[in-house]
């Protein structure tokens, strides 16, 4: 995945950038969608900005593992979000490795999505805090990453804090491709979003290029 300096917003935390991505897209009453059960701060900072939530739950299905023990399995529903959607959503939140069902979803998964948020025109917000805390073979794949017209619609919230323990240091980022979508976020953070402080900078820093 591909990306330039000056795609990278920094965010004294993942919660906050959440709130910002919320506020800078659509108006007051407009929709977003989201696929619960979620990290509770999807839901709230929808309604902390005057968004309405559009719930599509995630489907569930039993399982078995190589042993034969059961186990639930969590997947998209897009029955579900087809039926959720309207012409007032203007945003969907996607949680990839998804919080907290465990969920990384597959390459054709997020093309679905992709697919799903071309034909409605949604700007994608996509949580991908998690993204290094994978087990065996598994992968994660940013959404972001699939195709450029993908790339174009899409805010990716990140953060050095969960893979490296610093969270108490306060430094995520939102990498956003898009010029005129990069301007509505820094416009929507201006005047209540602190500045990153210096020591989640050099923390953020030292684990990324150290750890």
């Amino acid at each position: 995945w591909q990306i330039e300096p000056a795609h990278i917003v920094f965010l004294p935390g993942l919660v906050c950038g959440l709130n910002v991505v919320a506020r800078a897209v659509g108006a007051p009453g407009s929709g977003v969608l989201v696929n619960p059960p979620v990290y509770p701060p999807f839901l709230s900072a929808s309604t902390n900005q005057q968004r309405v939530v559009q719930a599509a739950p995630l489907a569930t299905r039993t399982r078995h593992d190589a042993q034969g023990r059961p186990y639930l399995h969590y997947e998209l529903d897009f029955d579900a979000m087809e039926a959720s959607v309207t012409p007032e959503t203007q945003l969907f939140m996607l949680c990839n490795p998804h919080n907290p069902v465990g969920r990384a979803y597959t390459p054709q998964e997020l093309s679905q999505i992709g697919e799903f948020c071309l034909r409605h025109n949604l700007v994608i917000s996509s949580d991908e805090i998690h993204c290094d805390l994978l087990l065996g073979e598994t992968k994660h794949h940013p959404i972001a990453a699939l195709a450029p017209e993908l790339a174009e619609r899409t805010i990716t919230l990140m953060a050095p804090s969960k893979t490296y323990n610093i969270p108490g240091l306060g430094c995520s980022m939102a990498i956003v491709p898009n010029a005129p979508l990069r301007a509505q976020i820094n416009q929507a953070a201006a005047g209540i979003v602190p500045h990153v402080n210096i020591l989640g900078l050099v923390a953020a820093h030292a684990a990324y290029t150290e750890c």
